[in-house]
């Protein structure tokens, strides 16, 4: 068995999770991961090397959950507003069913500590949906433009519904279970994608 899939690998990597998420990857030592797992810290070290190591054992797993999903539920062959809605249909089921990975995600996706692998694993996020958006520009869908701006409207909102459905559950302890809020943004980001509407000059 490979040690960080064993049980106390796992007890470990869930206290780093916790704590990663809650108080930040900067403000988060061995000790208090140990202390959080019930271990040992001699325990943390005979499964990991160090903290970063934890937190890319993490960051992958998350990602490769993240991506694996999304790719699962959507059918190449649909049209560009079916895939669409497949892919925010199966990010609103990873928002609701894995808050705190997602959210753990978030904080840490530029974290300057993430290996060759981790950043492997986000690029690899970013080239899927960058080829959707290029994909959806050249079917004359989505609105020509800069796909990286457009990664950026896709990514930012959805993140900070991940953020929010996190605070809701992390401080006024409600279940993220009811998701209307997230099929309006499915529709407003839709529309943002597929409207053009210039109102503002791009010219500096």
């Amino acid at each position: 068995m490979d040690k960080a899939t064993s049980n106390k690998g796992e007890a470990i990597m869930e206290a780093a999770l916790h704590l990663f998420t809650t108080q930040g990857y900067a403000e988060t030592n061995v000790p208090s991961i140990a202390r959080a797992a019930r271990v040992g810290v001699g325990t943390v070290y005979r499964y990991f090397k160090n903290k970063d190591n934890i937190l890319n054992h993490l960051f992958q797993k998350v990602l490769t959950l993240f991506l694996s999903e999304i790719q699962d539920a959507v059918d190449r062959q649909a049209s560009i507003e079916d895939q669409f809605s497949q892919i925010f249909d199966a990010a609103t089921a990873l928002m609701t069913h894995y808050t705190v990975e997602l959210q753990f995600m978030n904080l840490n996706v530029f974290n300057e500590m993430l290996d060759a692998d981790s950043q492997a694993a986000r690029d690899k996020v970013i080239a899927y949906f960058t080829d959707f958006l290029k994909a959806g520009q050249d079917s004359k869908v989505i609105v020509p433009g800069s796909a990286d701006a457009q990664l950026v409207l896709m990514y930012g909102s959805v993140q900070m519904m991940i953020s929010f459905l996190w605070a809701r559950r992390h401080f006024a302890r409600i279940q993220p279970e009811d998701t209307r809020i997230i099929r309006q943004l499915k529709n407003q980001l839709w529309n943002a994608l597929t409207v053009e509407r210039k109102v503002f000059s791009e010219e500096v």
